[in-house]
């Protein structure tokens, strides 16, 4: 696994709108807004298109037949009284149908389009490419006349889950839609890129108990697999800096619903990360985000990687307090899937336990992530709790042992990877 796509995501603070956003910042704040900026995970367009794709493909395989897409949106909503709080309305009552009627409106008629627009071409395309397998947003009679097996609704991230719950309930009004349910004619999948650990579980509490896959789990600042009081400071930043950026917004301090997401997507900042890093204010005292109004500009779109790969694995280890780990030999003796493995053992060791951080450290998927923990598992390293075990421990201090090389030139390490305390058995 290449880790020079992490170098190049560190470039972002290089940048003339990085250098100007850094500015704003006192002399002594500077360092942690940099930590800030330089642990955010920058998904490209390329990253964020395949492996959707790849996540809708995987799931439409195991749907034995037609699969209507719909990328999520924020739909209207109504209240019959003005002290109700608003609800959904039946889906298909607030879209516009083809001309056809085989179809509706992918998105609102309205120039302000975010993250589904990208998503609706996505799903135009499976379309075009597979027309038996998968639906462009189909209209009811379409489904009937189809006989769909399964509606997917698609997503770049699951935040609050606020929007994704609203969105199936909506489609939950439709009463054939709840009929088709109800006789397992149907079933409900969530699509997307990438989740918190919370919005997942609120969309999978809904009545239409959708299963729900991601190809990466989101990371949190408040679960960055680093030193606890590293994690505070950038806390305490984002809570001083967005009183200046959103005085009067204190709740978007730290993201919508307190979000504190470290994503961000070459089309646009999600709004659950800290406003200090999007928010854009004019005046004195003005403050001019990292990617203002939510925006990525073409010079910052730069630096997204191409793909999402690990970081510099000894600076990850100093991070998290693992100094003798990371200074150790061991890490340019083996290849890349033993230092994976180490990289995972040291995190569970700090009590780093949570995938999304797993996601965050590796550049693995989540997918990825769990076959990891899982071999950890089946060598005994870790428990079926996730807890590091006494073989995992030794496995640790027998890295630390390793010397560094003197020669100018290490022989490269093979990505076979054989526990030090189970060479007997594996050799």
């Amino acid at each position: 696994m290449k880790e020079d796509g992490a170098f190049l995501a560190r470039k972002l603070i290089y940048t003339e709108q990085g250098k100007r956003w850094l500015s704003q910042f006192d002399d002594l704040d500077q360092e942690i807004a940099i930590l800030l900026a330089n642990s955010l995970t920058l998904i490209s367009h390329n990253e964020f298109r395949r492996n959707l794709e790849k996540n809708l493909e995987e799931a439409a395989a195991e749907i034995d037949g037609p699969i209507a897409l719909y990328a999520v949106r924020e739909l209207p909503k109504s209240a019959p009284e003005k002290w109700m709080t608003p609800q959904p309305i039946p889906f298909f009552s607030c879209t516009i149908p083809s001309p056809d009627g085989r179809s509706v409106g992918a998105v609102d008629a309205t120039p302000d389009l975010g993250s589904e627009a990208i998503v609706a071409q996505i799903i135009r395309q499976l379309a075009r490419s597979n027309p038996i397998k998968f639906l462009n947003h189909p209209t009811l009679a379409e489904m009937r006349d189809r006989r769909c097996r399964a509606i997917f609704l698609v997503d770049d991230l699951i935040g609050s889950g606020n929007r994704v719950r609203d969105f199936i309930a909506s489609l939950w009004l439709e009463s054939t839609i709840k009929s088709w349910w109800s006789t397992k004619h149907i079933a409900f999948h969530v699509i997307a890129y990438s989740s918190t650990e919370s919005g997942m579980k609120s969309v999978q509490r809904h009545k239409s108990k959708p299963t729900v896959l991601v190809h990466r789990d989101a990371t949190s600042f408040d679960s960055l697999p680093i030193k606890p009081e590293k994690r505070d400071s950038i806390r305490k930043l984002c809570r001083e800096y967005g009183r200046r950026a959103l005085k009067g917004r204190k709740s978007m301090w730290f993201g919508y619903k307190q979000g504190m997401c470290s994503i961000v997507f070459e089309h646009g900042c999600p709004n659950n990360t800290p406003a200090i890093l999007w928010d854009f204010k004019d005046g004195s005292p003005g403050w001019r985000g990292l990617f203002p109004h939510r925006t990525v500009s073409t010079a910052v779109a730069s630096v997204f990687p191409p793909e999402i790969v690990r970081g510099d694995t000894a600076a990850l280890l100093r991070d998290m307090g693992q100094r003798k780990l990371a200074k150790s030999g061991a890490l340019s003796r083996t290849g890349e899937t033993g230092k994976t493995i180490l990289l995972v053992l040291a995190m569970i060791a700090k009590g780093h336990r949570k995938r999304s951080a797993i996601c965050f450290a590796t550049g693995l998927s989540s997918k990825d992530c769990e076959r990891i923990v899982e071999r950890c598992i089946k060598w005994k390293f870790l428990s079926p709790q996730r807890r590091i075990t006494p073989e995992g421990l030794a496995e640790l201090n027998a890295a630390r042992k390793f010397r560094v090389l003197e020669k100018a030139t290490v022989e490269r390490g093979t990505d076979y990877y054989y526990p030090r305390q189970l060479r007997q058995t594996t050799c």
